[in-house]
């Protein structure tokens, strides 16, 4: 198989895996596009492996490692190889269970990289696999927890940024190498700043993202809300959906949001320091960072914290990409959308604080 035929599929896989996220990367140019698709699923491989609860967390680990460590020098059928047949099953139904199927492609895709793209997706995706195997280490730790109970716990809210460094900061730094390598000269007078901005952009995506999962995460036992967050609103994790605790479960979800609010701000500026001559870039980040503020007001104007997944409407969606589209050079124009957006959170973030009495 050609790898023009590989990097096709792996364009049509993505859809599959994410429709959020193959959205967004049809804003950018080839030359990026392709690299991106295929890191994405090579993080999604990941995650696939990190999320199969239903294994052995040693089997999960070892998976996590492998892939890792099968990134510096690839061979694709070897890779391909090496999946463990029980990750095909404990995969959900729809594309994660694709993904798996055709693994194989995606190695090739990435194996045909030219050497500097690859070196990029590497040293990041190593870095995440890696520290998403740390933490399913913990399960190992408490083993034998009854059924239906909260089995795994992330004690403090550093915990849970080391988490979200891991599993999306990474991905910051990826996408700023990238860039940087595409865009050249242009993007040099910006890049420290963007380097240092790069982890806060993944954090506050992965911020939205654990807030908006909380009822789901729940259900199969897990939680990312740190037990800290939850004690220093006078609840617990256990009682997160009792009703008498939902005035102070709420409080918990807020305070989560700001801090995921400020990183949105940091994500905010570093799109504003990509040249406007390269406005494809610059979609590609603002739309994801406006579907988060958004969203992030959904998740904390539910009445009950684990009611369910909040989420904005498709109607939304059309309307954020088609301002931010007309707005793409204009920083200004960008700035006024931005505030706005967040002066709605906001106004949701204090009605919660102010119910407190």
């Amino acid at each position: 198989m050609s790898l023009g035929s590989d990097v096709a599929r792996c364009r049509e896989l993505l859809p599959d895996v994410s429709r959020t996220f193959a959205l967004t990367i049809r804003a950018l140019p080839n030359q990026l596009r392709d690299p991106i698709t295929i890191a994405y699923l090579l993080c999604r491989l990941a995650d696939l492996f990190e999320d199969a609860t239903a294994l052995d967390p040693a089997r999960r680990i070892a998976q996590l490692e492998l892939l890792g460590m099968s990134l510096v020098d690839p061979k694709p059928t070897e890779m391909a190889a090496m999946i463990d047949s029980a990750f095909l099953g404990a995969a959900d139904p729809a594309g994660g269970s694709r993904l798996l199927a055709e693994r194989e492609v995606v190695f090739r895709a990435y194996a045909a990289l030219p050497g500097a793209e690859r070196e990029i997706l590497s040293r990041w995706i190593q870095a995440m696999a890696l520290g998403m195997a740390s933490y399913v280490g913990r399960e190992l730790r408490d083993p034998g927890t009854p059924p239906g109970t909260v089995r795994f716990v992330l004690e403090t809210r550093e915990e849970l940024r080391l988490y979200a460094y891991y599993v999306a900061g990474t991905v910051g730094h990826l996408l700023t190498e990238l860039f940087a390598l595409h865009l050249g000269r242009s993007l040099q007078p910006s890049l420290a700043r963007l380097t240092a901005l790069a982890s806060p952009f993944g954090l506050g995506l992965q911020f939205t993202n654990i807030l908006q999962d909380v009822a789901e995460d729940r259900r199969r036992g897990w939680s990312y809300v740190p037990e800290e967050a939850a004690r220093r609103r006078g609840t617990t994790l256990v009682d997160l959906d009792l009703p008498a605790h939902q005035p102070a479960a709420r409080r918990v979800i807020a305070d989560l949001a700001r801090e995921a609010a400020e990183y949105l701000d940091q994500a905010h500026e570093f799109t504003l320091l990509l040249p406007r001559h390269a406005p494809r870039v610059r979609l590609f980040c603002l739309w994801p960072t406006f579907f988060a503020v958004r969203t992030l007001e959904r998740v904390c104007a539910q009445e009950r914290v684990l009611a369910g997944k909040a989420r904005i409407t498709r109607q939304e969606v059309r309307e954020l990409i088609a301002a931010t589209s007309l707005a793409c050079g204009w920083d200004r124009g960008l700035s006024w959308l931005y505030r706005r957006e967040r002066a709605r959170l906001t106004r949701t973030l204090q009605a919660i604080e102010e119910s407190a009495g």
